[in-house]
């Protein structure tokens, strides 16, 4: 009898283990793999900020408005939207301090909406920044109180989440409010706040004159670990002067974050300024240093980075960005050539001389279809699984029609088009480094994936030619799962 409930009992549970849907731990693993799960808790040493594994890393995001202006535009669908078509890896909540329906007015409003903002991180594993964003007051001294509370709480709820960032006092203001006399003084009260909490985590801290006075600091700098100090800038207001602080400052030893810049002047409107903000981005890339836009909102103004109108939930075209939206988004994280191309995954290709996307002509699925550069608008024609056919080769195929990348000819301007995928070298290519970029090498003639006459309008034709280094063929490469 006994013998028998045993027998019972284990075809019960065996029944039970075939009926669940198991996954794989392969399937598993890369579900959880985040930039966060990645890179994992960041340090500082020196001028650099560091990943778990003590390497170098980058960080580029977008901060919001004020969360009492613009902050249905603070959710998780959007910040989804952001990572996944913008690429960003860090997000910025500002918690304006005062002002009307600041947080010193209207506390709850602001802390609830800080939360959604950094458990939407947490949920999508990437960084975020909590803004104690000192604006009107000038002196972060008039509501430390109020600043050692709240982070008091922040850190409390965070200090298990490697996600978090914490930005002490965005922008110091006033010519009485100086680093030695304001500032550090403040600094070193909120700190240890912190830090009897979330031992390790990156703290920010504004310097003097709306953070431009970072020689300042780096004169006299914290003595707390995991310390960097912010710089801000406009393109129409700063320029080379603001650059040769962060050189000195950097030069000091201690680490620079830019935790807010914009196209536009330092009103926030006037311009844009994109020759001059394309300046910054070289520098910054120059230097590694990581930066936050200013800002996600539909406002109607030169640095908000959507058209009034837009949703407030992500799934904008390019049609919906301001001109700096525009120009911010395609200098985002693509997939960097030092990670690789992961097999069988799905990119988009946006072209580094026209920020346009690879795309076929009106999403057709036939033989023969042409490929064009287009707006990036996420839709199926301009999603391509890239896949390793052996020998350093890879198969480009778009994803809604199962049809490869495919060139008519060997010539040079011989027309890119979209064919069945039959394995002839007219449909395998080399994806190469080319610094921050990739080029496509066509294996049967040796040309590169090519926008006619680096043109930037929308239906520009691609080709391929002679393989010339020109920004007409680099492409940046946005990995959507």
């Amino acid at each position: 009898m006994l013998k028998r409930m045993v027998s019972l009992l284990c075809a019960f549970l065996v029944a039970v283990l075939l009926s669940v849907n198991f996954v794989p731990a392969s399937e598993a693993k890369a579900e959880a793999s985040t930039f966060v799960t990645q890179n994992g808790q960041l340090s500082v040493s020196g001028s650099q900020l560091l990943n778990q594994a003590g390497q170098a890393v980058r960080l580029k995001g977008m901060s919001s408005h004020g969360l009492q202006w613009f902050g249905q535009f603070v959710n998780k669908d959007s910040i989804k939207w952001l990572r996944d078509n913008w690429g960003i890896n860090v997000f910025r909540a500002a918690l304006y301090t005062g002002g009307q329906d600041g947080y010193i007015q209207n506390p709850s409003l602001q802390k609830n909406k800080v939360k959604e903002a950094v458990q939407a991180a947490i949920d999508l594993g990437i960084y975020v920044i909590i803004d104690w964003h000192v604006l009107e007051e000038r002196d972060p001294n008039v509501y430390k109180q109020e600043a050692k509370e709240f982070f008091r709480e922040m850190a409390s709820l965070y200090h298990n989440y490697p996600n978090v960032i914490y930005e002490i006092c965005n922008e110091p203001n006033g010519s009485n409010v100086t680093w030695n006399g304001s500032i550090k003084p403040y600094a070193e009260e909120v700190i240890p706040v912190i830090r009897s909490l979330d031992p390790d985590s990156t703290i920010i801290v504004g310097t003097g004159t709306w953070s431009q006075d970072v020689h300042d600091a780096a004169n006299n700098p914290l003595s707390y670990n995991n310390v960097m100090y912010t710089v801000h800038f406009y393109a129409g207001t700063h320029g080379q002067w603001l650059r040769d602080r962060i050189d000195y400052a950097r030069s000091k030893g201690v680490a620079v974050f830019i935790t807010e810049w914009g196209t536009s002047d330092a009103s926030g409107d006037g311009g844009p300024f994109l020759p001059e903000s394309q300046q910054w981005i070289d520098f910054l890339d120059s230097r590694n240093l990581s930066w936050v836009n200013w800002s996600l909102c539909d406002k109607a103004e030169v640095s908000a980075a959507l058209l009034p109108g837009a949703s407030p939930y992500g799934g904008w075209s390019d049609a919906q960005l301001s001109a700096s939206g525009k120009f911010v988004k395609s200098k985002m994280n693509p997939t960097s050539p030092g990670d690789g191309i992961i097999s069988g995954k799905t990119y988009k290709l946006i072209n580094v001389g026209s920020g346009k996307a690879l795309d076929v002509a009106a999403g057709s699925t036939e033989d023969g279809a042409n490929v064009q550069i287009w707006e990036d608008n996420g839709t199926g024609a301009q999603r391509w699984v890239i896949t390793d056919v052996g020998g350093g080769l890879y198969k480009v195929i778009k994803e809604n029609s199962n049809k490869a990348l495919d060139v008519a000819g060997s010539w040079s301007g011989a027309n890119v088009q979209i064919w069945n995928y039959g394995g002839g070298a007219n449909q395998k290519w080399r994806i190469v480094d080319v610094g921050g970029a990739y080029k496509l090498i066509d294996s049967n003639s040796g040309r590169a994936l090519d926008v006619n006459a680096g043109g930037t309008a929308n239906g520009t034709n691609v080709q391929i030619w002679d393989d010339n280094g020109s920004n007409a063929q680099k492409w940046n490469l946005y990995k959507l799962n």
